[in-house]
C-alpha cells in the first residue's frame, strides 16, 4: 500500500483497487452465480433494508445468495481465490496488521432493477465501538471490521448500489436520521462507481449503505469482512468442513479463529 493510496483511505475511509480480477475470472464468477441463482434470497417485508425511508423504496429487495466457499468444484474456486488474493493481503496487513482473519462468512448480494436501496450506517459518531472502528496512531492506521466488496458487474454513476460519505469513518457526531435515510444532505452522499473487475475496501466505521438500482444489469459484489487477528466481531468461528476442505496454507491461515499474534498466528508474507 503506497503513500498516496494511504492518504486516500485515510482521507475517504475507502479505497477502489482497479483491475484485479481479469474478464476469464469475472466471467467464472458470474457463471458460479448463473449456477446457483435460484438460490438468491431477496429481502423483503420484515427482511427490508430500507429502513422505510421513501428514498430507498423499491420495487423488491436486495438479493443474498451465501455458501460460495462450500459449493462443489469449479463454482467455489473464484471464491476461494479473493479470500487471500495476493493483490488485495497487503492492503488488509496494512489496514488490519499482520495476521488479519476472515470474520464473517462470506455472501454474494446481487440487485436487480428496480431493488431498493440500504439505509446508511456506521459506527462513526460519539459512541467508540471496539469492533468496528477507524484510529490513527503513532503514524499508522487501525481499522476493526473492513469490508472488501468485489465488484462483478460494472457500476456507473446513476446506477445505484454502494453509496459512501466520504470521511465520515473520522466523525465525532452521529449523521442526521434525515442523512441516514438519504432524504436531506444528499450532496454529501457519494455514490460509488466501478468496473467488474475492480475491488473495494472500506472500514465499517464509514457510514455507508446503497441506493436503490436502476441499471437494466444486475448487480454482483462478493462480500468478505476481515477482522485485526484478535477481534471477533461474529458469533461463531467453526467453519464447517465443507469450506475448509481444499485450502491453500494462505488460505487457511485468514480462516483462523481470534487469537493474539505472539501465541504463533500464522502470517501471510506480503
Amino acid at each position: 500500500m503506497n503513500d498516496n493510496e494511504k492518504y486516500l483511505f485515510d482521507l475517504n475511509g475507502y479505497i477502489i483497487i482497479r483491475d484485479v480480477l481479469d474478464q476469464n475470472e469475472i466471467d467464472e464468477a458470474n457463471k458460479a452465480i448463473d449456477h446457483y441463482s435460484n438460490e438468491i434470497k431477496e429481502r423483503k417485508g420484515e427482511f427490508s433494508l430500507s429502513g422505510g425511508s421513501g428514498e430507498l423504496l423499491g420495487d423488491t429487495g436486495r438479493g443474498d445468495l451465501e455458501g460460495a466457499l462450500s459449493w462443489p468444484k469449479p463454482h467455489r474456486d473464484p471464491f476461494r481465490k479473493m479470500l487471500a488474493h495476493s493483490k488485495i493481503t497487503p492492503y488488509l496487513s496494512e489496514l488490519l496488521n499482520p495476521g488479519f482473519r476472515l470474520d464473517h462468512n462470506m455472501g454474494i448480494i446481487t440487485m436487480r432493477k428496480g431493488a431498493e436501496g440500504h439505509i446508511l450506517h456506521g459506527s462513526s459518531g460519539p459512541d467508540f465501538d471496539p469492533h468496528q472502528y477507524y484510529i490513527f496512531k503513532n503514524g499508522k492506521m487501525h481499522n476493526g471490521l473492513t469490508v472488501v466488496a468485489w465488484q462483478l458487474s460494472d457500476i456507473r454513476d446513476g446506477d445505484g448500489g454502494l453509496a459512501v460519505v466520504p470521511g465520515s469513518h473520522k466523525g465525532n457526531i452521529a449523521p442526521p436520521r434525515s442523512l441516514t435515510r438519504y432524504e436531506e444532505y444528499k450532496d454529501v452522499v457519494k455514490q460509488i462507481t466501478c468496473n467488474a473487475g475492480d475491488v473495494i475496501i472500506f472500514t465499517e466505521a464509514l457510514t455507508h449503505g446503497t441506493l436503490p438500482w436502476k441499471a437494466d444489469h444486475q448487480r454482483r459484489t462478493a462480500l468478505f469482512r476481515y477482522s485485526p487477528g484478535n477481534i471477533a466481531y461474529a458469533k461463531n468461528y467453526d467453519w464447517p468442513d465443507s469450506m475448509m476442505e481444499g485450502l491453500s496454507p494462505e488460505e487457511r491461515a485468514v480462516m483462523e479463529p481470534p487469537y493474539h499474534i505472539r501465541l504463533n498466528r500464522p502470517i501471510i508474507d506480503s
